[in-house]
């Protein structure tokens, strides 16, 4: 058996962003057509709006960029 080698291939990229879109926009018509709240994140925020499409916002997220220490190329990692 051979090992399956990722590579980048940008027509395969778009079609699965075009595939991940059209089943979004499916989700998001099949739950308002079912009165089911929806959530969704947008500037950090999390949302969630009925089917009448008032949204409320629920939580908002920290997000934390910082590493506790700098990786550099050619760095050693030990795992215990």
């Amino acid at each position: 058996m051979s090992k399956i080698v990722f590579r980048k291939d940008a027509s395969q990229t778009k079609v699965l962003v075009k595939a991940a879109r059209v089943s979004a926009k499916r989700a998001y018509s099949g739950s308002k057509a079912l009165g089911l709240t929806i959530s969704y994140i947008k500037d950090g925020i999390v949302y969630e709006e009925d089917a009448n499409g008032s949204a409320v916002a629920v939580k908002h997220i920290e997000q934390v960029n910082d590493t506790p220490f700098e990786l550099k190329k050619g760095l050693v990692l030990h795992a215990k």
